[in-house]
């Protein structure tokens, strides 16, 4: 069904919502807690490698099918996820990147989506829970504020993703004074292009779920109940049989760590995917939407 939308009014809703964002609890939480998780992502990638331990592993001169074990046995041991990643991708963030920053990096992909749960729980089911969309919707159609609140929650995630990875970048330079700068500055680009594609549609998944529920409460503990069942489910059964990676996809678990991956076209590869992903949720929420009675 086709959804006609006006821009303008979208970009209105957007504005209007991203300024309550910025001075509301779940902005302001999100905000402080995010802050928290980088400044303690740093320090653990630090206490695992330190900065000055910088210099690939004698591992790197061994041939291509070998994988480095520095990161890699560290790593493994508390994240299992990571136990899916090939030695190609393992090889890349030891011998060509940073390894402060690829610790920085592999447990950021772990971590950080998460926290968008915590961010995006509340854009529709506020105002459906309040009954303030009464006084929107007048002047406002539904696919534009719906649109207009998912795109608050991007902004406001790119803007605070944006100033934390630059400041992140900036103690990079500064404490590890031997990393290139070149190097850094690219593979920080990558970090933030990695988190930021992970998070699209984890926000539109949350907007689906406020769709459905209606009420930021049920929201939350649906939206984040469902992920980490998902994850625990896929990480215990996948043990028995290959095919439960399967459910790793039904939100995407998996694929945020094909930007991690040397190839080009495998981040492109995720980058579309992850786009599939939203217009899924997104359209999945619309249809509980336009159902509603507001």
């Amino acid at each position: 069904m086709a959804l006609p939308v006006n821009i303008q009014d979208t970009l209105i809703v957007t504005r209007f919502d991203y300024r309550n964002l910025v001075r509301s609890a779940p902005g302001v939480i999100f905000l402080v807690v995010y802050l928290f998780v980088v400044v303690q992502l740093g320090a653990i990638s630090i206490d695992l490698i330190p900065v000055g331990a910088s210099e690939p592993s004698p591992m790197c001169k061994l041939p291509t099918g070998s994988a480095p074990d520095r990161i890699k046995d560290k790593i493994q041991r508390s994240i299992p996820p990571f136990s899916n990643v090939s030695p190609q991708a393992w090889r890349y963030l030891e011998c060509e990147r940073p390894v402060v920053m690829s610790v920085f990096f592999l447990i950021a992909l772990f971590v950080v989506p998460f926290l968008v749960l915590l961010l995006s729980f509340n854009q529709v089911a506020g105002y459906l829970h309040r009954r303030s969309i009464r006084y929107i919707l007048p002047k406002t159609g539904r696919a534009e504020l719906y649109l207009g609140l998912f795109l608050s929650n991007l902004k406001f995630f790119t803007v605070v993703s944006g100033a934390v990875t630059a400041a992140v970048t900036l103690g990079w330079l500064i404490v590890g004074r031997s990393l290139p700068l070149g190097t850094v500055l690219l593979f920080s680009a990558q970090i933030f292009a990695a988190l930021w594609l992970s998070a699209v549609p984890l926000i539109a998944f949350m907007a689906m779920m406020a769709a459905a529920v209606g009420k930021p409460t049920g929201t939350f503990f649906l939206g984040v109940g469902f992920y980490l069942a998902v994850d625990i489910a896929g990480g215990l059964i996948s043990r028995q049989t290959e095919y439960a990676k399967v459910l790793f996809y039904v939100i995407p678990l998996e694929v945020k760590y094909w930007f991690a991956y040397p190839s080009l076209g495998r981040f492109l590869g995720a980058a579309v995917l992850m786009l599939c992903y939203t217009v899924a949720y997104l359209a999945i929420g619309w249809g509980f939407l336009r159902r509603r009675n507001v």
